[in-house]
């Protein structure tokens, strides 16, 4: 087998034929001679080893190894192809990946409606999405692992990233049917509700590392995964705070049940959301992209639905 020859130009003829049925088609299609096309595939079946085609026949015929190979080229031309894209969208100053840090708060929804628009303006683009709490966002922006970052969790902006202010997302503090406190009537006082093991999300910065946030519990337990805390809430192992969004259905259906303190009202609370960047960091195409797609939120949903309305107990 001799494949140090071997061309894409020939493997694109391979295709074609393979996609026209015949040489004939396949020369037409490719603006080319027969002679040409037939010439194209006998020396590539040199070069393999291997017969691509059958021809005792009135139309070619893939041969099993053919049929195999076919598969092989199809991707190296996908490869090819998409390389020369990117370089292409690159020599026109469209970055090759963006790089995002997003709050573990931000709905889920909304994202993959931002990221399904982005796919369809920037399909070269890779992205690179990495979903963390508190600090742990803004430290990803500050020391240029992500390009861009949505807080959520983190109270405050540190001081060196620039940030447009996003619609807010709802929080309620809510506990199991059957968990102590939600045999409360009406507000439940401090002292009560330190008696009680709070679910709180771990940071895994440095930047607000043993910092405590909307912590009211002697009593803790700490995770870094949103779903983690849904799970312990849902089971009975504590009260937390929680994004109104993730927790609707089963505020409807009656797996949890929100609660009332001096910090948590009866309605929730609103969660400021917060878009932030480095200020040296250039700009491309795909970058402002996001900046401007974020800018222009008015809600965090993909169909601007109005929030779920949180039911009330009488403090009465």
């Amino acid at each position: 087998m001799n494949i140090e020859r071997l061309s894409l130009d020939q493997l694109r003829v391979f295709v074609q034929v393979a996609d026209s049925g015949s040489f004939l088609a396949a020369a037409r299609k490719l603006s080319r001679a027969q002679s040409a096309v037939s010439y194209a595939i006998a020396t590539l079946e040199e070069q393999l080893g291997v017969l691509l085609f059958d021809r005792s026949g009135y139309r070619p015929q893939l041969t099993s190894p053919g049929a195999a190979l076919l598969a092989d080229a199809r991707q190296v031309l996908d490869h090819v192809d998409s390389l020369q894209v990117r370089a292409s969208s690159y020599a026109r100053g469209q970055e090759l990946e963006v790089s995002l840090a997003v709050d573990v708060f931000f709905p889920t929804d909304c994202l993959v409606d931002l990221l399904q628009r982005f796919r369809q303006a920037f399909p070269a683009v890779t992205v690179r999405l990495e979903v963390e709490a508190l600090g742990a966002v803004a430290e990803r922006v500050i020391d240029g692992r992500s390009m861009l970052g949505i807080l959520g969790t983190l109270p405050t902006t540190p001081p060196n990233l620039l940030r447009i202010t996003l619609p807010s997302v709802q929080l309620v503090a809510v506990v199991a049917p059957d968990h102590p406190l939600a045999r409360v009537k009406g507000r439940i006082s401090e002292k009560l509700l330190q008696q009680q093991t709070q679910l709180v999300l771990s940071d895994r910065s440095e930047l607000t590392a043993r910092q405590d946030f909307s912590v009211h519990s002697r009593l803790t337990w700490r995770m870094s995964d949103l779903g983690t805390k849904h799970a312990l809430l849902r089971a009975g192992m504590g009260w937390g705070n929680m994004p109104l969004h993730v927790v609707s259905s089963d505020l409807d259906n009656g797996r949890l049940v929100s609660i009332s303190t001096i910090h948590h009202p009866p309605q929730g609370t609103e969660l400021p959301i917060q878009c932030v960047y480095k200020p040296d960091h250039p700009a491309g195409p795909a970058l402002s992209w996001w900046l401007d797609s974020l800018a222009a939120l008015t809600a965090l949903s993909p169909d601007n639905k109005p929030q779920h309305e949180i039911q009330v107990k009488d403090d009465k």
